[in-house]
């Protein structure tokens, strides 16, 4: 019996998650950081672990819109949608106060179906 070769070995890929908390111990405040672990909970669909990392940057730059889009995205996935419906129109409000009306279209688009 012959033994097939394998030229491609499997390369074990970093958790991208425990890297990013690791670099959050040193730089807690860092929002690009809480938005980049935010968006690698979206990439694997974990989305109350999202909107966690989403509201800490909110916390740390109120006006930081696109992590206000993300946070009512992931609210809506995860079945919050009062909380969903309330991050969407802080971010409308935002991008309208920004002079972003694509994007405050796009917030209000993603408005439509979720309850008063």
């Amino acid at each position: 019996m012959r033994r097939k070769l394998s030229l491609h070995k499997e390369i074990a890929v970093p958790d991208r998650i425990g890297v990013i908390e690791a670099m959050l111990r040193k730089d807690p405040d860092d929002v690009f950081l809480h938005y980049s672990l935010g968006m690698e909970h979206v990439s694997r669909r974990q989305f109350p672990q999202a909107a966690v990392a989403f509201r800490k940057c909110v916390e740390l730059d109120a006006n930081y819109l696109p992590a206000h889009v993300e946070l009512g995205k992931c609210l809506r996935s995860a079945g919050e949608l009062a909380a969903a419906r309330e991050a969407f129109i802080a971010a409308a409000a935002l991008a309208e106060r920004k002079g972003e009306t694509h994007t405050r279209t796009y917030i209000l688009q993603q408005l439509e179906g979720l309850p008063q």
